[in-house]
């Protein structure tokens, strides 16, 4: 299932109008590139294909659009090895050093960034040497292709600012900006709804599978146009380490007490986690925080969890709409998920 979502995901990525879609994420060999609706990019080096994690996330660099917007590089010590500052050699030039964050990472001085970015995508080895001597051997196969497609997004190619597709042009492209999306905080309810009480709704929701013992959840979403108003995340669908919620909304009279709740599925502006166009939309090891109006969930390709996709949504009152997402199709060790969609969210409580 979530193979078909992360295909379902790249499809829709496809669409032409620049920042109305999530971007897409690429695999070039053993690099990984994301770009998001801002024109936000990511790339980084992926574990060895059926090997072990030691090279997964080891370089990481990030770009945002915009003129002459500078590069960040970031070193990784692979888990469980030395965790001191870090230092990159790449063919038999000389060992780059950088500034170790309280993350554990180190950070490449910025003034060199691009130069390091366009060694890496010429060069032909690299190696990661630990704070104990250590070193471990990158594969740059594909971070060419990789940053030249930051370029590509970013529309650089042909500018000087571009990392590989250089050019004489100037380096003015500007991202389009973020969706403005604004979320209604929840006001306290006087009761809300208990599901115990209506069971052909939780039949209704097509929920078949529902695990022995689970809880549903219920959440206020406040008061509007005379109605109470409740978020019903009904226990569905699970398996080892994704437990699916059909999402329903409940309403009432405004504080009527004797007044039965009603319910209908939540309406969402795009895909969610589970669930067909023909079916209550679910949501995947969700959270609600009425305070911000958030709706969040993850669904992990596999249980180690690098590789899968995370979403959040706003509750603007009539809807949940995307707010913010990020996605990892390939499962080769990246378990910081690329963010692929950003807006701009104001609450109104």
């Amino acid at each position: 299932m979530i193979t078909a979502l992360l295909l379902a995901a790249a499809a829709t990525a496809a669409a032409p109008v620049p920042g109305s879609v999530p971007g897409e994420i690429k695999t070039f060999k053993d690099w990984y590139v994301a770009c998001d609706n801002v024109w936000s990019c990511e790339a980084g080096t992926l574990a060895e294909e059926g090997g072990d994690f030691t090279t997964a996330m080891a370089v990481r660099i990030w770009r945002k659009g915009g003129p002459d917007a500078p590069l960040r590089i970031e070193l990784t010590p692979p888990q469980d090895m030395a965790t001191g500052p870090a230092r990159l050699k790449i063919d038999a030039r000389p060992t780059l050093a950088g500034t170790q964050r309280t993350s554990g990472n180190t950070r490449l001085d910025e003034a060199q960034t691009l130069g390091i970015a366009r060694t890496l995508a010429n060069g032909s080895q690299a190696q990661l040497i630990l704070s104990d001597g250590t070193s471990v051997l990158l594969s740059l196969a594909g971070s060419s292709a990789a940053l030249r497609y930051i370029d590509a997004v970013q529309q650089r190619a042909g500018t000087s600012g571009a990392i590989i597709a250089t050019g004489p042009k100037t380096d003015s492209a500007l991202p389009p900006p973020a969706p403005k999306l604004v979320a209604r905080a929840a006001s306290r309810l006087t009761e809300l709804p208990d599901m115990k009480d209506y069971p052909r709704i939780i039949t209704e929701t097509g929920c078949e599978y529902r695990m022995e013992g689970v809880e549903d959840t219920v959440h206020p979403l406040g008061q509007r146009e005379g109605k109470d108003m409740a978020l019903a995340l009904i226990a569905c669908d699970s398996g080892a380490y994704n437990f699916g919620a059909a999402v329903m909304i409940a309403e009432r009279p405004m504080e009527d007490p004797n007044a039965a709740w009603e319910f209908k599925p939540a309406k969402f502006d795009g895909a969610t986690g589970w669930g067909g166009d023909d079916q209550v939309p679910q949501v995947v090891n969700a959270s609600f925080s009425p305070e911000t109006g958030e709706l969040s969930e993850f669904a992990k390709g596999r249980g180690l969890g690098d590789c899968g996709v995370a979403s959040s949504y706003v509750w603007d009152g009539e809807m949940f709409r995307l707010s913010e997402k990020h996605e990892m199709g390939d499962c080769r060790g990246v378990w910081e998920w690329p963010r692929v969609w950003i807006t701009d969210v104001s609450v109104v409580r």
